[in-house]
């Protein structure tokens, strides 16, 4: 059997008060099936400080990822695409990614896939030059999320997100877009715009519906101009994912989006702010390495 060296890569502030015992159960299973492990800890301080603890540690053969959406895709990052294997924990708010991807959010089942599961290829995206495991959001979703930043009550949970967007809905006025496809040049006026490997945004909104992170394509949401009467009418749509019934619903399934820049959008990339565009975006396939259930 191949020897397995792992390196638990925790985020504290992602777990508040209950990641110790997280971690106490999990370094119980570890030990109980005789896996060689050690640690590491971040708190999103120390860009290129895993990078280098990886480069100067090469025993390390798989990560296990304790913490939420934005440590998964630090770690993604830190790692530049080195092909070694990951396992989530989720401990976030949102667990987003996780849902995209094996789609286990029970904690103990998931520590069974990280010692028992099997690797699979998973997609990835990149924008900018930074890797995404989820997506990118641009328009309304990423004023909520430079509105939560502002505020710093990003950490707030799943009910700050919904007070958030549920403030600003209503008063969000539509931006004009003007982007491309795989070389085809469109403009829009859009509410939101959202390029994704996964399906679910904002703890719980299913933007991208038909999404697959194993496909090998990035799936496209726009959602064009709705009326502010109609959108609290519509919104519970974007939680179960069927908006795509909507005229003013738009999807695509591409490999390439170039997004022009503009001073009046801003994004998010899996749940963290990036400011204005110019993106440019692209699909790198069977990019990820993920333990999942066997």
């Amino acid at each position: 059997m191949e020897k397995r060296d792992i390196l638990v890569v925790i985020n504290p502030k992602a777990g508040k008060s209950s990641y110790a015992k997280k971690l106490q159960y999990l370094e119980a299973k570890l030990r109980e099936a005789k896996l060689d492990f050690q640690c590491f800890y971040t708190e999103y301080e120390g860009e290129k400080k895993l990078t280098d603890f990886l480069l100067s540690n090469t025993v390390v053969s798989e990560i296990i990822v304790l913490g939420g959406d934005g440590t998964l895709n630090y770690v993604v990052n830190e790692m530049q695409l080195n092909p070694i294997p990951i396992s989530i924990l989720s401990m976030g708010t949102g667990n987003d990614s996780v849902k995209s991807l094996h789609g286990e959010l029970n904690f103990k089942k998931q520590v069974e896939i990280a010692i028992h599961g099997k690797i699979e290829k998973f997609d990835l995206g990149i924008c900018n030059g930074r890797a995404f495991v989820n997506g990118v959001g641009i328009g309304f979703d990423g004023e909520v999320v430079r509105q939560m930043e502002e505020k710093k009550s990003k950490k707030g949970g799943r009910l700050d997100y919904l007070y958030t967007v549920l403030r600003i809905v209503a008063g969000y006025k539509e931006k004009r877009i003007s982007f491309s496809l795989d070389g085809r040049i469109l403009e829009r006026k859009v509410l939101l715009m959202t390029i994704s490997n996964g399906s679910t945004f904002g703890g719980g909104f299913v933007i991208n519906p038909f999404a697959k992170a194993n496909d090998g394509f990035l799936d496209v949401c726009i959602l064009n101009e709705i009326p502010s009467a109609m959108r609290f009418w519509h919104l519970p749509k974007l939680k179960f994912g069927t908006h795509h019934k909507l005229k003013s619903a738009e999807f695509y399934k591409i490999k390439k989006v170039r997004i022009n820049p503009s001073n009046e959008l801003f994004a998010h990339l899996d749940g963290e702010a990036i400011g204005h565009p110019p993106f440019d975006i692209s699909i790198v396939e069977e990019g990820l390495l993920l333990r999942t259930a066997k």
